[in-house]
């Protein structure tokens, strides 16, 4: 006699029976379909990504460089001379004009190794060839003449257009040292004069429109 399999063994053995057969032909689509479209989702996540590195990379080193020549200006000009120490009747920092455009020249104490004597060096900043570009002397312990092999230059920023430069003046505020009809204050009875000016404003304009603004302190 042939007992009949109760419900429960039913199920179990159905269940069996199906995993050993494997998955169906639309389950395989439909896991298939849902891959496809993760796929498509990573790829273009990480395909946006790739374009916004490669897109910031160039920018990036271009803070990069800008914040280098910022800084290094703001070297040089807290190393300015002061002109009554070292007996100058002139002041130690000056705006000139190169090939048309504003440059500067700073007077300044050389880097030099500990217990070495102070020596001075001629720094300068101009705009040549759509960089901007900085020159330095060799230390010089006295005055006197440079000679153009003893002079060295650094392109520190590129693509700039045009670079302007204003001067700090009491009584008047900003100035162009290169515009005609500026003049300097007239001194204040009781206050000690100064030849360098308290701080200078450089800003440079690139080929793309965009200008950068930085003021700094002369000494």
């Amino acid at each position: 006699m042939v007992r009949p399999l109760p419900l429960r063994s039913m199920a179990h053995q159905r269940r069996s029976n199906r995993l050993a057969v494997g998955f169906t032909l639309l389950e395989l689509l439909i896991a298939i379909s849902v891959l496809a479209t993760v796929s498509i989702i990573a790829w273009r996540g990480l395909d946006s990504l790739v374009s916004t590195r490669a897109r910031l990379e160039p920018e990036g080193e271009q803070v990069r460089a800008l914040l280098t020549a910022f800084g290094q200006l703001d070297r040089d000009f807290a190393q300015t001379i002061n002109p009554t120490l070292f007996a100058y009747t002139t002041s130690p920092v000056s705006v000139l004009t190169i090939g048309g455009q504003p440059a500067l020249s700073i007077m300044r104490t050389a880097p030099t190794e500990a217990e070495q004597p102070t020596a001075l060096q001629v720094v300068g900043y101009r705009v040549e060839d759509g960089y901007l570009v900085r020159s330095a002397s060799r230390p010089m312990r006295g005055r006197g003449a440079i000679a153009a092999e003893d002079i060295t230059s650094v392109r520190l920023f590129d693509r700039v257009k045009a670079i302007r430069i204003r001067i700090w003046r009491d009584g008047q505020g900003w100035a162009d040292p290169l515009e005609s009809g500026t003049t300097n204050p007239p001194p204040i009875p009781g206050q000690s004069t100064s030849l360098a000016p308290p701080g200078i404003e450089v800003i440079i304009e690139r080929n793309d429109g965009k200008e950068y603004r930085k003021v700094l302190l002369v000494g």
